[in-house]
């Protein structure tokens, strides 16, 4: 059959008010959803990072692209680091979702419900981490929750840069693997040990910047280094933890001349906008890139360029590398992290861990930058209400075609990759219970 135009004119007209009406009444019933925590992924989560929390992320964002899908009111982020946001979704004592969010170098307690608007929310509709769950995190959330149940699910992954600066370097700073593990040691302590010239200031010390808070940044580079740096003569060896403090601890580290920062964006600003150079670091790629830092190669590899397999600019994540119901319970005597089944945990595939030995030592294959975090979104088996749909949307958002298709922060040279991994929207949705 065809249609003539102003038939044709008319339907599309009709059709077009029907969506709009349906997208209304959706937008009515839906309320922003509330969380916050891990900063390394927050750049492709809202697309924009110079305040703590964002409550309109870009519209090509991640959860921009899901506010646009699903025709809800999105959802807002609080940078608070992937230890503060596990306690604040665990209702750990000192936290509350009603807490604000403030800029500053203090880490906050909560993730500025009422700021968005949200006053009667009482625990957090997501979280972020790039730190999986330790059977601590678990024992504090059913302290905290009664009987909802945490969930947990890999989102994306992150390359943890090098970033630096030293003015009178004329060219990017190439680093091996033993370089990586020297600066972290405090083995290596000077520019001109690096191959690199005295900087500007005169000072040919590396000032170190570090995580002061709890961090899966730390915990991603921490899992690299335990499992490529060799013990020195002493035994000193990195312990794969989310706080760098205890990451260094058997080298005596951190030391005088290092500085904590809470948060990605800060270390970078530390490093970065100071008023002399000579600093040097670790961070999210992409948050380095945010302010156009001096970002180091390792072996040979960008960890925006690089980050991901050269074909689809995903990190693969086959079904053996995850494990379900389990968590970190402690380090082995190398201080590699142990795995765990989770005791009395819900028999159902709901807590997903990707195993931190399957990207600690990755194959180019797989991703030619070595430096990798991967990055999970957290929620609530039990008390969603009447955001339990948004919440099972949100949670899948990294695995729905369309949502992935529309977001422009994630991808090759963004410093963020989506997963390929055996995660889908049926899985989540069953485990969003109310």
């Amino acid at each position: 059959m065809i249609f003539g135009t102003n038939g044709n004119n008319r339907m599309t007209k009709l059709a077009g008010a029907l969506v709009l009406t349906l997208a209304a009444a959706s937008s009515a019933h839906a309320a922003i959803q509330v969380g916050g925590g891990a900063t390394l992924p927050a750049l492709g989560y809202v697309g924009n990072v110079t305040h703590r929390l964002n409550s309109a992320p870009t519209s090509t964002s991640l959860f921009g692209a899901y506010k646009t899908v699903f025709a809800n009111n999105g959802a807002s982020y609080c940078q608070t680091g992937s230890g503060a946001g596990k306690n604040i979704l665990a209702g750990v004592s000192g936290t509350n979702v009603q807490n604000g969010c403030p800029d500053g170098s203090a880490t906050p307690t909560g993730f500025g419900a009422t700021t968005v608007g949200r006053t009667t929310l009482t625990q957090p509709n997501f979280a972020g981490s790039d730190s999986p769950l330790s059977s601590g995190d678990y024992t504090n959330y059913v302290t905290g929750r009664g009987a909802s149940r945490p969930l947990q699910f890999p989102a994306v992954a992150g390359g943890i840069a090098v970033v630096y600066r030293n003015d009178n370097s004329t060219s990017t700073m190439n680093l091996s693997t033993a370089q990586v593990c020297g600066i972290f040691s405090g083995t290596i302590t000077t520019w001109t040990a690096l191959g690199q010239p005295v900087p500007a200031s005169g000072n040919n010390t590396l000032q170190v910047v570090f995580r002061s808070d709890g961090s899966g940044t730390s915990f991603g580079l921490s899992n690299f280094l335990s499992a490529n740096c060799p013990a020195d003569a002493a035994g000193h060896h990195y312990i794969t933890d989310q706080a760098f403090s205890t990451a260094v601890s058997q080298y005596g580290l951190p030391g005088s001349t290092w500085t904590g920062q809470s948060g990605n964006a800060n270390v970078v600003n530390a490093i970065v906008n100071g008023s002399t150079d000579g600093f040097i670091g670790y961070a999210e790629a992409a948050n380095a890139l945010a302010v156009a830092g001096n970002i180091a190669n390792v072996n040979g590899k960008s960890p925006t360029v690089d980050l991901g397999d050269a074909t689809n600019h995903k990190l693969a994540i086959s079904s053996a590398d995850v494990v379900y119901n389990n968590a970190i319970s402690g380090v082995d005597s190398n201080g590699r992290p142990i795995v765990s089944p989770i005791s009395g945990a819900p028999a159902t595939s709901c807590i997903a861990l990707v195993k931190p030995d399957s990207y600690a030592t990755l194959s180019p294959s797989v991703s030619g930058y070595p430096i990798v975090a991967v990055s999970y979104l957290l929620g609530n088996s039990q008390g969603n209400g009447t955001d339990a749909t948004d919440v099972r949307n949100l949670l899948g958002a990294a695995y729905n075609p369309s949502v992935v298709a529309a977001t422009k922060t994630i991808g090759a040279g963004k410093g963020l990759v989506f997963l390929s991994a055996p995660i889908t929207q049926p899985q989540i949705n069953g485990c969003v219970i109310n």
